[in-house]
């Protein structure tokens, strides 16, 4: 690869800033993605409509939100699955209006989940703010029998669908949220090489 030579489908993650421009503020992370929201409020705390939600489903995330909440100062909503969290942005979104701005951190996966269902809700995708937390850990789809693979760390991962030996391309879709996987061995059956951790 040429030095300076970029996927243009592949993500590229910032840093959580406040949008000056806002009407209100939606905030929503998981797990590490806690500390992103610490340093999100260390800037200041806005003057807008303010809503967070966190998912917290580990010991250490709990910590997180227990230091968000106080600085915060107002009720946040947390949730103990991502399905849950999920449910409770669409809930939020139904008391959003035009000028609300979206910040979300967490790992890639969850960022996607929750980019997903703010797109299906009409959300601009340039008013959705990202922060990589965590694991980096992707999700794979597999073009084969269309299942999407979580938390994939080798750049060859069986596919939790078909058993197809996939490679994992850098190759990114936005509207799945997920990078494509194809099978390795399709030239040359049987023909895989050992796989290595690419994404710890």
């Amino acid at each position: 690869m040429e030095k300076g030579y970029s996927i243009k489908s592949k993500p590229i993650y910032g840093t959580l800033v406040w949008q000056e421009h806002a009407m209100h503020h939606v905030v929503i992370a998981e797990g590490e993605g806690g500390k992103a929201l610490l340093k999100l409020f260390q800037q200041k705390l806005p003057r807008e409509p303010l809503s967070v939600l966190y998912l917290a489903a580990d010991p250490q995330a709990e910590k997180y939100a227990v230091t968000v909440q106080k600085v915060v100062n107002e009720p946040i909503s947390l949730s103990d699955s991502q399905a849950e969290l999920l449910e409770a942005l669409k809930t939020t979104l139904d008391s959003c209006y035009m000028g609300t701005q979206f910040y979300v951190a967490g790992t890639e996966g969850f960022i996607w989940s929750v980019a997903g269902v703010l797109r299906e809700a009409g959300v601009d995708d340039k008013n959705v703010f990202k922060e990589l937390c965590g694991s980096l850990g992707r999700r794979l789809y597999c073009v084969h029998c269309k299942t999407t693979n979580e938390d994939v760390h080798h750049n060859i991962h069986v596919c939790t669908g078909c058993g197809r030996h996939l490679i994992v391309r850098e190759h990114f879709s936005r509207l799945m949220g997920a990078y494509m996987g194809f099978m390795i061995d399709a030239e040359v059956p049987g023909d895989i090489p050992a796989a290595e951790e690419i994404y710890p």
